[in-house]
């Protein structure tokens, strides 16, 4: 079976859902040792869940910061996918549930893993069919900081947490695509006309909510 199912309107709406967006940045060739050769910096979660007749909503990011790796973005992830939510996400240099089964380790994230392998199932990755209006924020890439005529086995392929994209202004756009990701998958379903499908209710429903946060949301 595919990693990327497109029955992704033939699995109908999810009202309970989690849509993600992650940040990444291209690196040097030292880095390519890596299990995914671009570098994960940041993850954004847009959360949506049935309350009584309506919907609750809620947004979280984290982002690479001093002394963090890879891992602890996914030790913070690894709660989030703990629900039976649907997961909704959209390409980023190739798809998220395929970029997170090569860089989650087994014994520490076994709900990601889990639900990035059910890509016919719980997982809507979306495919660039869907997504392709969509925008991701520009993410400059990580220069090799090694000294010249390192050998490429040699380099460490650090990542100095001064070159990478700023956290806080990182984790705003993250969770905006999140909300973007999360808005065109609950828009395959319902016809215009239909305004009593539980999609165009939701989507309402964040726009209400939308309206009522700060303004960097």
């Amino acid at each position: 079976m595919s990693l990327i199912d497109l029955s992704i309107e033939a699995r109908g709406f999810t009202p309970a859902s989690i849509a993600l967006a992650v940040r990444t940045i291209g690196a040097c060739p030292a880095a390519r040792h890596r299990p995914d050769a671009r570098i994960l910096t940041g993850i954004g979660i847009l959360t949506v869940t049935p309350d009584h007749d309506g919907y609750r909503f809620s947004t979280d990011a984290r982002c690479l910061g001093e002394g963090d790796t890879v891992g602890d973005l996914l030790d913070w992830l690894e709660p989030h996918i703990a629900s039976p939510h649907a997961v909704i996400s959209w390409d980023n240099f190739g798809a998220v549930p395929r970029r997170l089964l090569a860089l989650a380790d087994p014994a520490r994230h076994p709900r990601i893993i889990a639900a990035a392998a059910d890509t016919a199932g719980r997982w809507r990755a979306l495919p660039l069919g869907h997504t392709w209006h969509l925008r991701q924020a520009r993410a400059h890439l990580m220069p090799c900081v090694c000294p010249p005529q390192t050998p490429v086995d040699e380099c460490e392929a650090a990542m100095p947490t001064v070159l990478l994209p700023d956290p806080a202004t990182t984790a705003v756009e993250l969770v905006n695509e999140a909300i973007a990701g999360w808005q065109t998958w609950a828009r395959c379903f319902g016809d215009f006309d239909d305004a009593d499908h539980p999609a165009q209710a939701a989507l309402r429903a964040l726009d209400r909510w939308r309206a009522d946060q700060p303004a960097t949301r």
